[in-house]
């Protein structure tokens, strides 16, 4: 097994990816080799000492394509160090419902590879950069549109993963 970690996600407009590369850069501070790829295109994980998956909510849940990743690839994740993280819009509100939704937008997959960590963002919407049907749904529900990243709170998950996913 090679000592490299993988963060693999899936997005739908990108910003799940700008937060999985963020994360990326925090891990190779560590001076291990990071890849961060869609988990569309990860082939071997017998590659990977660890893993960082992630997705962003849509409608209270995970995208399909990591959910099929983790189910496919159970077997080996469970020898892994594993952490997930999620990106939704309505977790810069803030609360400790709207939080403990995000959470739960998780909840399938922890039940097929138990994580060391979990990590809740705020996401971005960028109404021009929506299909019409995203648009119309944003428009129904009113959501605001905006980037609410935090990335200090990103490069600290990551780093406080990091120390339970790399070796000292």
């Amino acid at each position: 097994m090679a000592d490299r970690i993988l963060v693999a996600y899936a997005t739908r407009y990108g910003s799940t990816a700008e937060v999985a590369e963020a994360i990326g850069d925090e891990l190779r501070k560590s001076g291990v080799e990071v890849d961060v790829r869609p988990v569309d295109e990860v082939r071997d994980l017998s590659l990977y000492r660890a893993a960082v998956i992630g997705s962003p909510i849509y409608m209270g849940k995970w995208l399909p394509e990591p959910q099929v990743f983790i189910e496919k690839n159970q077997q080996y994740l469970r020898t892994i160090p594993v952490a997930y993280f999620a990106v939704g819009l309505t977790v810069a509100e803030g609360g400790g419902e709207i939080l403990r939704k995000a959470e739960a937008s998780m909840d399938p997959v922890r039940m097929l590879v138990n994580p060391v960590d979990v990590g809740v963002f705020p996401g971005k919407l960028v109404s021009g950069n929506l299909s019409f049907t995203d648009r119309t749904i944003i428009k129904l529900i009113r959501a605001k549109t905006g980037d609410f990243r935090d990335w200090e709170s990103v490069c600290s998950w990551a780093g406080a993963v990091r120390s339970k996913i790399v070796p000292a």
